[in-house]
């Protein structure tokens, strides 16, 4: 089977071409827009939908909001406190611990990191 020069550069234009107008296309697809969003507050938890045309300023809703999250007239993210106390080598090395420990003299550990 032979495959002469003619047949290879009318193939590879045709794909080339082709390759071509698939990304001019997609470029098409993506549309910008000139407009603004002001969100109010963070008072209403709704399954509404913000629609950009009529909701652009005073909207107040959102859909979800996790457990650590404070909403209001501002949104803020609670701060949580923890303790713990390690006072031996076995609470250092314990199973599901992040890092290891040894208690060495008295008041001093040394830890050992992942």
């Amino acid at each position: 089977m032979k495959i002469n020069k003619k047949k290879i550069v009318i193939l590879s234009s045709f794909f080339l071409i082709a390759l071509v107008g698939v990304f001019v296309y997609q470029n098409y697809i993506a549309k910008a827009a000139t407009y603004g969003w002001v969100q109010t507050t963070w008072s209403s938890l709704t399954a509404n939908t913000a629609q950009h045309t009529t909701d652009q300023t005073g909207w107040a809703q959102y859909s979800a909001v996790d457990s650590n999250v404070s909403t209001g007239d501002s949104v803020s993210i609670i701060s949580e406190t923890t303790a713990l106390t390690q006072t031996s080598t076995d609470d250092f090395s314990a199973a599901g611990s992040t890092s290891q420990g040894t208690l060495t003299t008295g008041d001093q550990v040394s830890l050992d990191l992942p």
